[in-house]
């Protein structure tokens, strides 16, 4: 099965962290459930919650949070992500 097909849930945290690498974020060094994707236009702080995913866009100032259920597919988180606020 495509893994980007798959819910978060059924991903392992290795291969969720290769994901989250692949994409371009780094890592928090102070916590490692929080991630920074850096782009031109805007920023996303992707957190791993207790019971959801969280991501925050901000630009120009602007802040925008979203949770994500774990069993929602990888692929649309990704889009989500990526697709900005």
């Amino acid at each position: 099965m495509n893994p980007s097909k798959k819910p978060i849930n059924q991903h392992s945290l290795q291969s969720l962290e290769l994901w989250l690498t692949d994409l371009g974020a780094v890592k928090d060094i102070n916590n490692p459930s929080k991630w920074y994707l850096l782009l031109s236009d805007w920023n996303a702080t992707i957190i791993f919650e207790q019971e959801d995913l969280s991501v925050i866009w901000e630009s120009g100032g602007q802040k925008t949070k979203r949770l994500f259920s774990y069993s929602i597919y990888r692929e649309d988180v990704e889009n989500a992500i990526l697709q900005g606020p």
